[in-house]
């Protein structure tokens, strides 16, 4: 695989196919809709509304930074013993519609991605119960990791800073971050809005880039 290392400008932006726009994602009360309503539509993420944040493409990942796969503690670097990794940061498998969307749609290219090389998974702050029924709900082909401190979130400098109160604090920037098996990463995106996201075909398209 060539060590070209590229962020979401570098690409075209496909979305993913929709056949309607949500009005909002608020309930009355202000607070944010906890299910995946049929009309939820993550508009695709252009190369204009990617933002620079967060650790750069050509700098080295926390490999100490602990998580919880399956319940169990590990670490960044003992994942990428396994290959290079696509993490995908959302904000909540529990109330977030635009994430459990998003989450939903990149099963599909799980086998694309082993394909490339790479390992896929989903990181949020969410507990380890509440990824695993998410998972087993929507019958996920790929691990979740959590972070429920929000210290890998905030070791990659992708924290959502507009969040000061309330359950959306700690939460990441819609984020795809591609890490070679060293380490280091090679690609990302970052979302500025999280109803815009890459969809499926601009991710393989950006680890195609490589």
């Amino acid at each position: 695989m060539k060590r070209t290392v590229l962020t979401l400008s570098s690409v075209a932006a496909l979305g993913l196919s929709a056949c309607s726009e949500p009005a909002s994602d608020k309930n009355a009360d202000g607070t944010e809709q906890s299910e995946v309503k049929p009309e939820t539509v993550v508009a695709p993420l252009t190369a204009a509304e990617s933002i620079d944040v967060g650790l750069a493409v050509g700098e080295q990942a926390p490999l100490d930074a602990s998580l919880l796969i399956n319940g169990t503690q590990t670490t960044l670097g003992k994942i990428l013993e396994k290959g290079p990794a696509l993490l995908v940061f959302t904000r909540s498998v529990e109330w977030c519609p635009y994430c459990q969307t998003q989450l939903k749609s990149i099963n599909a290219i799980v086998g694309d991605l082993q394909d490339r090389g790479y390992q896929l998974y989903g990181l949020s702050y969410d507990s380890p119960e509440q990824q695993d029924r998410f998972s087993k709900n929507q019958m996920l082909e790929y691990p979740m990791l959590s972070d429920q401190p929000s210290a890998v979130i905030d070791a990659f400098g992708l924290r959502d800073p507009q969040y000061t109160e309330g359950r959306a604090v700690g939460v990441p920037y819609a984020s795809v971050i591609l890490i070679d098996k060293s380490g280091t990463i090679v690609a990302k995106s970052v979302s500025g809005d999280y109803k815009k996201r890459p969809g499926n075909d601009q991710i393989l398209e950006l680890v195609d880039s490589l």
